[in-house]
């Protein structure tokens, strides 16, 4: 998607720098359009009315952001960048137009915004498990490959705030998991899942 978006919107859109803790964008701005993150690392976090965080995903290069603004009037979530980052705005106005008149490109998204409701769908599931280790086995076992091998692409605090958990608990939970026999955690970033 965002190779094609970059060839049919390429005089509409606008190169936005943003060093690492800056935001992209606010919760209550007005939606200017969507995101194609370049280089870096951004998370979409919803701010609560009791005050708390909540972590709605974190892109990667390749990956497209701030979908749903297309179809709003203001952020409903704010993008930080978690390290430097260069991302595309594509103005939603703009991208409205070409979405009208080429239908590969819309398929292109409307196939995107499918694997985030999917995505999201799965986190649900995730953190609806109550015991930290029984949540912490259930997102291993989704990234697992053939071979019962899963790399760890961020930080373990990464994973405990995706799976709304803290840093302590997960580490918990992975020693609780290596006790029973459950993972080996060679001194890597990579767990084996034991069958």
């Amino acid at each position: 998607m965002l190779v094609l978006l970059q060839e049919l919107m390429a005089d509409d859109l606008r190169r936005v720098r943003a060093p690492s803790g800056a935001r992209l964008f606010r919760q209550g701005d007005a939606a200017r359009g969507l995101f194609l993150l370049k280089v870096g690392k951004v998370r979409l976090l919803r701010h609560t009315s009791d005050g708390n965080e909540v972590i709605l995903h974190t892109a990667r290069p390749g990956e497209s952001l701030a979908e749903a603004s297309l179809f709003a009037e203001h952020y409903h979530c704010e993008a930080v960048a978690l390290e430097d980052s260069v991302a595309m705005l594509a103005p939603k106005e703009r991208l409205h137009a070409l979405l009208r008149t080429h239908p590969q490109a819309a398929e292109l998204l409307f196939a995107r915004l499918a694997r985030q409701v999917r995505e999201l769908r799965t986190q649900l599931e995730l953190r609806n498990i109550r015991r930290a280790e029984e949540r912490l086995l259930a997102a291993l076992r989704l990234r697992a490959d053939a071979n019962g091998a899963v790399t760890i692409g961020d930080t373990w605090k990464d994973l405990a705030a995706e799976l709304g958990l803290t840093q302590e608990a997960l580490y918990r939970a992975l020693s609780r998991l290596e006790r029973q026999g459950a993972i080996i955690r060679p001194a890597t970033r990579t767990v084996l899942l034991r069958s």
